[in-house]
């Protein structure tokens, strides 16, 4: 095996996304340059019968094949436990001698235990720099700002800072779903600015989903769920600001709408024109404003702007200013 080219991978951590996109990006070149035949990926969590697993791993893992020695092979989830030992074996055996143009791919969502003899195979190679070990974190904070902005230049569109923090504050760092919906924006407007009245029109994200959960809560004064829900999204990427803004943009949908309804019902479709918003978000404000009255939605929404205003001066710590806003529900 030659000591400078690299042959043996092991690509772990949360960001599904990026390692997909690796994978994809190795693919391509193995298929230019050996005319994508001895290409074989497996997946643990897919394969239902070991039996019928175990005869192909050996035919994809046997070097010098009818079809020849240049191979890639992409195994997921085989570093898990749950593994049979005859598997493992097999794969252990495979890896100790890599031949010319024979090239093995780990994909695993967690880091492997470092007691497992497969993860010790790999850490000899990498010490010899003919392997690789990475982890792909999703992406956080300024991070995920960056990122957002990158897959925007991919897709040949401008995002102003006002929808690209939107957008982190809708779907957070779900990868897969912010891909498809810079995409769709892109379409939607080649050569035109994107405006937030776009995203809102255009994009149901995850955002919405948890921030009703949080009305939920708060319509409930569930301060312990609250909190919970609140470190949940934090954790989930989320920045404190981005949060915050999600919380006001709420809060200024529901004072919108308890105005535009005080003289009758008006149909979430007709609401959702009026003022901009996704229709499904239309639907589940309606929904959750039968729990505010006009004056406590004034008295929250006022609460969260003296709040912002405290966080853009570093007059407050969000976690302590939080606490105190909910103990005020």
């Amino acid at each position: 095996m030659s000591e400078n080219k690299k042959q043996l991978f092991l690509w772990h951590g949360e960001n599904d996304y990026e390692i997909s996109r690796q994978v994809k990006g190795w693919l391509g070149v193995f298929e230019e340059k050996y005319l994508g035949i001895n290409i074989s990926i497996f997946d643990m969590k897919d394969s239902r019968s070991v039996v019928k697993l175990l005869p192909d791993l050996k035919n994809a893992l046997q070097v010098n094949s009818l079809f020849g020695s240049n191979k890639f092979v992409v195994l997921k989830n085989f570093l898990v436990d749950g593994v049979s030992e005859e598997i493992r074996e097999l794969l252990l055996n495979s890896i100790k001698e890599l031949s010319e143009g024979f090239f093995v791919v780990f994909v695993e969502a967690k880091e492997p235990r470092k007691t497992g003899k497969i993860y010790k195979q790999i850490i000899k190679y990498d010490k010899k720099k003919v392997a690789e070990i990475k982890k792909y974190d999703l992406p956080k904070g300024n991070d995920l700002i960056k990122w957002i902005i990158e897959k925007a230049k991919e897709y040949e569109v401008v995002l102003s800072p006002e929808v690209v923090n939107l957008l982190s504050a809708m779907i957070g760092n779900d990868l897969w779903q912010l891909d498809i919906e810079i995409c769709k924006l892109a379409n939607y407007k080649r050569d035109e600015k994107i405006t937030t009245e776009d995203v809102n029109l255009l994009v149901k994200g995850k955002y919405n989903d948890d921030i009703f959960q949080l009305m939920d809560a708060i319509s409930d004064k569930d301060k312990e769920k609250i909190l919970r829900l609140t470190k949940d999204q934090l954790n989930s990427g989320a920045s404190d600001m981005y949060l915050l803004s999600m919380l006001i943009r709420q809060f200024r949908i529901f004072l919108q709408i308890k105005e535009l309804t005080k003289d009758g019902d008006i149909p979430p479709v007709v609401i959702a024109k009026e003022i901009g918003i996704h229709p499904y978000v239309a639907k589940k404000s309606v929904y959750y404003l039968r729990h505010f009255t006009l004056g406590e939605l004034r008295s929250i929404y006022k609460k969260l702007f003296e709040f912002e205003i405290k966080m853009k001066t570093g007059r407050g710590a969000f976690e302590l200013m939080f606490d105190l806003l909910v103990a005020e529900l």
